[in-house]
């Protein structure tokens, strides 16, 4: 049987997105290190979700990347910010960047050799993990095959989402993330896309992450141990095994976003325009739960 032809590859047009709230004293970096990629991006993209004030002086240091802001006077989280970039433009895939986190030069270069070797649509790295309170950097690994790992057990989480390259095709097959979720937005479309797609980690460190005081995984009210992550994880993981026994009976998970919010308005503040969506592609289009084939 002929392999299908890789969806993502070394010539793939990719948009960086870089969801900000209140994240000024780090931004510059993240910035630093996505235009300095030894495989350029095809756009850069900053949206500011109800900082106060856009962070204009810091994206004007940067003449290629594009600052917009969610028109919106409440936060809103970065998943419904970044479904609502992938709705309103046309790359090939989209390379998620945490606005406190760095991206290491060779990042996207290899990112997408990997998809194009192995065909994966989800394309993730091992991490360095910089712990602020303490001024200490570790080293954090994943597995290669995340296919295998979610086999293995369907609530791990094996891929690190601000890590990751994917595909503008996979994020319409199975509904784009969960934009009525603040947190958990990524392992909740991690393990849904997976039925249907292939994922990998390449074996080099190539994403640095930041763990400060009042990030989302950290803060009182959303942090790993908060009360209404704590209830949120009991659901995804009921639902995370109630998809593997299906598959494993031979019928169809579901694969629709657990919870959907309405879409956003971004206005543009300034720089380069992103490649938009034409009239026809912006249709909606129903999730497909055909699999591609997954080796």
């Amino acid at each position: 049987m002929t392999p299908d032809p890789p969806v993502l590859h070394t010539a793939s047009s990719v948009l960086a997105v870089v969801p900000h709230h209140q994240c000024e004293a780090w931004l510059a970096g993240a910035l630093e290190s996505l235009v300095a990629q030894t495989r350029p991006l095809d756009g850069i993209v900053v949206v500011d979700d109800a900082s106060g004030e856009p962070p204009a002086a810091i994206v004007a240091r940067f003449p290629q990347v594009t600052l917009l802001k969610v028109a919106a006077r409440k936060n809103v989280g970065p998943y419904r910010i970044s479904q609502q970039v992938v709705r309103d433009t046309a790359y090939e895939g989209y390379l998620w960047q945490d606005a406190d986190d760095w991206s290491m030069p060779e990042r996207l270069e290899r990112l997408l050799a990997a998809a194009e070797r192995t065909g994966a649509e989800l394309v993730g790295s091992q991490e360095l993990r910089v712990l602020s309170m303490h001024g200490d950097a570790v080293p954090f690994t994943y597995p290669l095959d995340v296919n295998a790992a979610l086999a293995e057990e369907p609530t791990s989480f094996p891929l690190l989402h601000p890590t990751s390259v994917v595909s503008r095709d996979l994020m319409t097959r199975v509904g784009g993330f969960a934009t009525g979720l603040r947190f958990s937005g990524d392992s909740e479309f991690l393990r849904r896309a997976m039925h249907v797609a292939r994922g990998v980690n390449v074996p080099e460190l190539c994403y640095a992450r930041r763990i400060r005081a009042g990030s989302l995984t950290t803060a009182a009210s959303t942090g790993m141990q908060s009360p209404e992550r704590i209830v949120l994880m009991a659901t995804l993981h009921a639902r995370a095994r109630a998809n593997a026994e299906l598959v494993a009976r031979g019928q169809t998970p579901v694969l629709e976003p657990l919870a959907v919010a309405p879409p956003i308005r971004l206005h543009h503040v300034f720089g380069p325009s992103l490649r938009e969506r034409g009239r026809r592609a912006r249709r909606s289009r129903p999730a497909v739960v055909a699999m591609r084939r997954v080796s």
